[in-house]
């Protein structure tokens, strides 16, 4: 059947008499599918514009949204409309235990500020996890929630891709170290390059199964200009998590041939834009220059042209399905034939091996090689396979993990242990990966409670999509590849700490979960009669845990906040002003260790040098292994004339940064 008839009858059956009951139902449930759609948007789009959530200021916010969110929810009855089943239990007691894991280890860990931070991270997901289950209760809600998170992403990469091609209409700052590379909305490339492929799978997806044909045709239209805008990032990961997307949907799709067919579409209605965009040298490179705005233009008018063109070929292959004649009809045929695909399969198979034996020697060397300078142009990252540190990153993790392989050294403090066992002089704060930060972090017991985490959630969407019937099997699919490719992704880089991404990751979790929740609870109710409700306590931990969450949330936000406004008052010259605010954050938060910090700095700058001195030793306390606490501290002594005490602090910052060349010019060598 083609999709839209499919889709037509879905929607038949969905306002049959299930949905009736008068116009006030009616009037209900259409409110309810719009808040579905909505909720994904305003959060991924709101924490995009935030620089992508990575800032605690801006995560805290929307973690503090989303807890409201999910009160209101429980208030509201939404826990009396849930279906419970063990994977919501598996999940919801994953995140939880590692939140409190984190949490737990600030008892060991070098900082008890890093290891909090990390333990409300988690609590902000927990809250994405349960707002998306609990809105998802129902098909036609799970549906419009897909959709929202699909133009959510779409949105994303056509508003990063503006602010490239229209650099005269939508000018935005970008970090030095990011050069040609898109690294706006999300402020990091690979991050942006993730959002993006991510966005192609779910674009796949909309232009097959979206309830309005307009947004099935927008859909189809975006591709070129998604790809444009993945090819401006020229991210490998961004690649890889397009490949993961795409793939996961054709391959568990019956309809695979259309959809890989409306990819082809939209491939090579790009392929114009991307010649031209080669061909323009100050667009492609990010140049500031007079010529970059005219580029842009042409390439715009070039992409809006492709964009044309997908939609007249993606017209003709609506035409090609609904005639439904015998090439067509063998054509489907072929393609969900089970034993030609798993030949496909292991074609594929064997063509990786070969590849792997081909090149993987060569690949290996240039990945952990040392040398860390860019290719000579933007395009060749695509090509290279320079690991960017990644060896050295993952090697520091593994060292620290074999340090204290049970409990690890505490969630947050992998910059610490990079900073004592490094062999290079890049700055570094993240293992670029998810699991290996896990292990050297939280030791074995979080290693394992992290993959036990993504394998449940991938588990669980694979067998919700498995359960499913036609049409809503692709969206199950959409969102598992979605999953899929954050997961593997976060493997190579640090897009667990991008809260966006994370949060795309758990609101797709949340839609399968409560899928699958949905299918378990009809088949108990087909075994003993009823569905198994837990209306009461649901609400009741529900409210404690939000209750608990959002203290914990307000804690540091409003400390960043008394921090931000400490060094505005240091801008404006205004130290008495500055120090109240860092008072402020010290009674808010007395164990974080950034008041001190920052009273000690304003008592250096007021030359009040033993009050600066006691700040610092207060930092000290709770950040023992920060060597720029030390540096700190040495160089408010060497002002103090306390030459030995200098001496000492500067000999301990250099134990624990051994390669930091800054600290080798003496007490003002690093500023």
């Amino acid at each position: 059947m083609p999709a839209e008839q499919a889709l037509r009858a879905q929607r038949k059956i969905a306002s049959g008499p299930g949905r009736g009951g008068g116009g006030s139902e009616t009037w209900r449930a259409r409110l309810e599918e719009s808040a579905a759609l909505i909720s994904p948007l305003l959060l991924l789009l709101g924490l995009a514009l935030a620089g992508g959530g990575f800032a605690l200021g801006e995560r805290h916010v929307a973690g503090l949204a989303v807890w409201l969110i999910v009160v209101a929810l429980l208030v509201l009855g939404a826990a009396g409309r849930a279906l419970l089943a063990r994977p919501f239990y598996w999940a919801t007691g994953l995140i939880g235990a590692l939140a409190l894991l984190s949490a737990f280890s600030s008892f060991w860990s070098g900082s008890i500020e890093l290891s909090v931070t990390e333990a409300d991270r988690l609590l902000v997901y927990l809250g994405v996890f349960l707002a998306a289950f609990l809105i998802t209760q129902t098909g036609q809600r799970r549906e419009r929630f897909g959709e929202g998170i699909a133009i959510s992403l779409i949105a994303i990469a056509l508003l990063a891709l503006a602010s490239r091609l229209l650099p005269d209409l939508l000018s935005v700052s970008q970090g030095a170290e990011a050069g040609a590379r898109l690294t706006y909305p999300l402020g990091y490339w690979n991050g942006n390059g993730v959002a993006f492929g991510i966005a192609t799978g779910l674009a796949l997806w909309l232009s097959r199964r979206a309830a309005h044909p307009g947004l099935r045709w927008a859909a189809v239209a975006s591709l070129p200009a998604i790809f444009l805008a993945l090819y401006f990032t020229y991210s490998r990961g961004g690649l890889l998590a397009a490949a993961i997307a795409c793939g996961c949907l054709i391959v568990l799709s019956h309809d695979r041939l259309w959809l890989l067919a409306t990819l082809a579409i939209g491939a090579l209605a790009a392929v114009p834009a991307l010649l031209a965009a080669q061909g323009y040298n100050s667009l492609s490179e990010n140049l500031d220059d007079a010529h970059i705005s005219a580029q842009g233009h042409k390439v715009l008018a070039i992409v809006a042209a492709g964009s044309l063109l997908a939609a007249v070929l993606f017209a003709a292959l609506g035409r090609l399905e609904r005639r439904q004649g015998r090439l067509t009809d063998r054509a489907v045929a072929v393609s969900r034939n089970p034993r030609l695909l798993k030949g496909i399969a292991l074609v594929a198979a064997l063509l990786a091996i070969a590849a792997a034996l081909a090149v993987g020697g060569r690949a290996w060397d240039r990945f952990t090689s040392p040398d860390l300078q860019p290719p000579s142009s933007s395009a060749s990252h695509i090509t290279n396979f320079s690991g960017s540190g990644r060896n050295e990153f993952w090697r520091v993790a593994v060292d620290s993990f074999e340090e204290e392989p049970v409990l690890g050294h505490g969630a947050g403090t992998f910059r610490f242990s990079w900073y004592r066992l490094r062999h290079n002089d890049e700055p570094n704060t993240d293992a670029h990966s998810l699991y290996l930060q896990a292990f050297s972090d939280l030791g074995v017991i979080g290693g394992l409670l992290v993959l036990a985490l993504i394998a449940t959630i991938l588990w669980t969407g694979f067998c919700a999509w498995r359960g499913a019937k036609d049409p809503r099997r692709d969206l199950y699919a959409a969102l598992l590849g979605a999953c899929l490719a954050f997961a593997i992704c976060s493997a190579i880089d640090w897009f667990w700490q991008i809260a966006v991404l994370g949060s795309v990751f758990f609101l797709a979790a949340g839609v399968l979960v409560a899928a699958r929740c949905q299918q378990l609870s009809r088949l108990r109710a087909s075994g003993n009669g009823h569905e198994s409700r837990r209306r009461f306590g649901l609400s009741v931990a529900g409210l404690a845990v939000a209750w608990i969450a959002m203290l914990a949330l307000v804690g540091p936000l409003l400390v960043d906040r008394e921090i931000d406004a400490s060094n505005s008052a240091v801008e404006a010259g205004n130290l008495a002003s500055a120090v109240s605010h860092a008072e402020n954050a010290r009674k808010i938060e007395p164990w974080a260790t950034t008041p001190y910090k920052q009273l000690g700095l304003l008592a250096e700058r007021e030359g009040n040098y033993g009050l600066a001195v006691d700040r610092l030793d207060e930092a000290i306390e709770r950040e023992e292994d920060n060597w720029l606490l030390y540096y700190l501290r040495a160089r408010v002594n060497n002002l103090a004339g306390e030459k030995a005490a200098a001496r000492a602090d500067l000999a301990e910052a250099q134990r624990l940064n051994p390669e930091e060349n800054c600290l080798d010019d003496g007490f003002e060598g690093c500023g």
